[in-house]
Formats: structure tokens, sequence, C-alpha cells
């Protein structure tokens, strides 16, 4: 019998697979194309580092900002021992979403791994808790980069609230590979589509 890593060695190797930028990443200009409602918005964002600063018309700016910085965010280098590996956790679970492992952190977090890939991430915060289903990855060198993956989000008393399914796609430029197309498909109160686009993106000397 092979025994099971531990906790903290399996969720390390799982992180460590998926690709980051480099700390200096110096930022990009970029035109941004934007769907929202049957209707596409044309403006440009500029990030400066891992920030975006975005011009649309207002409304739908706020909410191209958002996902931009969640694509930036996410895509910042932190090394594991300063980020989920601070914290006491265990394994705690086996099956078909493969590996799970509880942390000991501010958000009962629970993380599932399966085949060295992150399968599952579930966080709990004062407004309610979400899960975050990554369904499949593409293969950038020996790294990984999110492909399609679910949001669900509910509220403190357990109630669905609102699933959300993104799909995230990435282009070479130089050394680097950055976001080109996010496309987000929420299920709510009723059915929303926002498509962001980014063209003749240009990366800062």
């Amino acid at each position: 019998m092979i025994e099971a890593p531990p906790a903290w060695v399996l969720l390390k190797w799982a992180r460590e697979r998926v690709y980051t930028l480099p700390e200096d990443f110096p930022g990009f200009w970029a035109r941004l194309n934007v769907h929202l409602d049957g209707v596409w918005y044309v403006g440009e964002v500029e990030a400066e580092g891992f920030t975006p600063r975005v011009h649309l018309p207002q409304g739908v700016q706020d909410l191209a900002q958002k996902e931009l910085v969640s694509l930036l965010g996410h895509r910042r280098p932190v090394p594991f021992a300063e980020g989920e590996g601070r914290y006491p956790m265990r394994l705690f679970a086996e099956g078909p979403l493969g590996t799970g492992i509880a942390l000991e952190d501010p958000f009962r977090s629970r993380i599932w791994v399966k085949e060295g890939r992150l399968c599952l991430i579930e966080r709990h915060l004062p407004q309610g808790s979400f899960r975050i289903h990554l369904e499949s990855w593409k293969e950038v060198g020996e790294k990984l980069l999110p492909h399609r993956f679910l949001l669900v989000q509910r509220d403190p008393q357990g109630r669905l609230l609102k699933v959300e399914r993104f799909r995230d796609e990435y282009a070479p430029f130089g050394p680097y590979w950055l976001p080109v197309e996010r496309e987000v498909v929420a299920e709510g109160e009723g059915l929303g589509v926002l498509v962001l686009r980014l063209e003749d993106l240009e990366v800062k000397a």
C-alpha cells in the first residue's frame, strides 16, 4: 500500500503547478471589447503590473474592472509558505473529487486535489460561502491555466444565491501567457452573459 503524501505536500504541489506571472511583470495595454445585454462596448485597459485600469462607459466599466482584477490577481505569484501553507491542514476525505484537504485558516477552507490538480475550492465568509469547481485546465509548458470553472455562491444559511460558469482563454506574448478572453454566464434571478475580449495587446517595456 502506497501512503498518500501529507496534506501540505499535496497542496503545495498542486498550487505550484498553476501558472503565475513573475513579481516584476510590467503590465500591458490592450483594446477591450465588452459584451453585455446584447450590446458590445469598446474601450481600453492599461495594466500597471497586476493592477488594471479600465476605460469604458460607467456601469460596464465596473464589471470589466472586477473581472480583470480577478484575472490578474490570480496570476500574481505568492510563495506557498506565505499563503495557504501558513496554516495547519489535514487530509479529511478521499473520493471521486480526489483528496480533500481541510485548512485551519480564517475561511475554513476545503480544497480537493485530484491527479495533482486543484479540483474544488470551498471557502466561508461572513456574507456566505462559495465553491469553485475547476473543470478543465490548459497546459502551458509544465504549468497549468484554469480554462473552465464554476463558481457557486450561498448565503450564510446555505441557500443558493448564484451559479456562474467561467471560460478563460490565454495567449502567449513574449515570455508571458496573458488573458485574451473571459466569458461569464450567470444563473441567478435571471440569465446574464458577460464577455471580455482583449485585442491588440502590447506588453509594457
